[in-house]
């Protein structure tokens, strides 16, 4: 099987989440901030969570996924409110005599999340790191997020994470296929492993792909053993996504236009096997879609998309993630526009109203003919230009 066979498999399970896509099998829109398709090539579904619990011992064909470290910036004028509303699932806060990151005052929650600011700056941070994240319940975790969303939060790192049984892969798969180059969607393989010298146990084994910060692309990925990190606390094999960046921010704004929790976790699963693929690159003569899938990745991806395909409910465009996606892309574009016709002796402003006038009627046909699964219908003029939105324009 190669990539264009793993496509045609699975582009049903990855379709039915896509924010945009309509019923008549149009194009899928990135309007809810869903990154471009070929971040998504060899990507598949979410994954619902296993049926009884096994504790942290992971067995047969188990996968799970969830959501291990967030950062936000928001308009510091919100910082009350964001301070509530984490309050409401870690409960109080404590100040702190100094600050974090590059601001200069904060405050802490016992499981270690962080809410930091600068007296006079713009903007406000707020860091939930594993054990702030993994306190909030499933079921609680996407009204979190919505709520977030509706503070006006950017997501400036977004880490998900996939915990596989060892029953599917190995860390030796993985390395082999680093060391043979069958690795797509990254340039650069870090392979950490170090031996206790008196066992001659390993007690790390992790493979690293990509790079953090300006020059990493927006994505660093890990998979490593969970098992030796966690001191047999959580036995399996850990595939784990850091996004960073707008890449950070569209998905966290695609999470948020899940409909319920098991829509969510698609999305999480989405994210952790879209985001690499492990394919035999001989012969193909570097032309992607003639790779073949490696055995392992192929039972993994399989099984991940199988469990997309359990659940039926589809995933609306978040409304806000739209209008979120407007601000960041239309302004120079009718910028330009406006230009032009100013460039021609008319009125640019003017004629870029009718322009736009156009096209919302040109939509509202297509609407009218092939009703699209949309939208939180709440959302009224005032809102377009609230506050927490004016940010995006600047």
């Amino acid at each position: 099987m190669n990539v264009l066979d793993v496509k045609a498999a699975l582009a049903a399970a990855v379709w039915c989440c896509a924010p945009g896509a309509d019923e008549a099998g149009g194009e899928a829109s990135s309007a809810a901030g869903r990154p471009p398709a070929e971040d998504t090539s060899c990507g598949v579904g979410g994954v619902l969570p296993p049926i009884g619990n096994t504790g942290g011992k992971l067995t047969g064909d188990e996968v799970r996924a969830g959501h291990d470290w967030g950062n936000w910036t928001f308009p510091a004028e919100r910082r009350d409110e964001v301070r509530a509303l984490v309050t409401g699932v870690l409960g109080p806060a404590e100040e702190r005599d100094r600050g974090a990151n590059t601001y200069k005052a904060s405050a802490s929650w016992e499981s270690g999340c962080l809410l930091a600011w600068t007296e006079g700056r713009r903007e406000a941070w707020l860091s939930m790191n594993g054990d702030s994240c993994d306190m909030i319940a499933p079921g609680a975790k996407l009204g979190f997020f919505k709520q977030l969303l509706a503070l006006g939060v950017k997501c400036t790192r977004l880490d998900i994470r996939l915990d596989v049984s060892r029953a599917l892969v190995s860390m030796d798969d993985v390395h082999a296929a680093a060391e043979a180059g069958n690795v797509v969607g990254f340039k650069r393989y870090d392979p950490r492993r170090s031996r206790d010298m008196y066992s001659g146990e390993l007690d790390e084994d992790q493979a690293l792909f990509g790079s953090r910060g300006k020059n990493g692309g927006g994505t660093y990925y890990r998979v490593y053993d969970k098992g030796l990190e966690s001191d047999g606390e959580i036995d399996c094999i850990r595939f784990e996504a850091e996004l960073s960046g707008d890449r950070a921010d569209a998905w966290f704004a695609t999470i948020c236009g899940a409909t319920d929790t098991a829509a969510m976790l698609k999305w999480f699963g989405t994210i952790a096997v879209s985001s690499i693929g492990f394919f035999d690159k001989s012969g193909a003569h570097q032309h992607r879609d003639r790779f073949a899938i490696l055995g392992w990745w192929e039972k993994l991806v399989h099984l991940v998309g199988e469990s997309v395909k359990l659940a039926t409910s589809r995933v609306k465009p978040s409304l806000e993630g739209t209008v979120r996606w407007a601000c960041a892309t239309w302004p120079r574009a009718l910028a330009r526009i406006a230009n032009a016709v100013d460039c021609q002796g008319m009125n640019g402003a003017a004629e870029l109203l009718r322009f736009v006038e156009d096209l919302v009627d040109a939509g509202e046909r297509k609407l009218q003919s092939r009703p699209a699964p949309l939208l939180d219908q709440g959302l009224s003029v005032g809102v377009l230009r609230a506050e927490r939105f004016s940010p995006m324009l600047r």
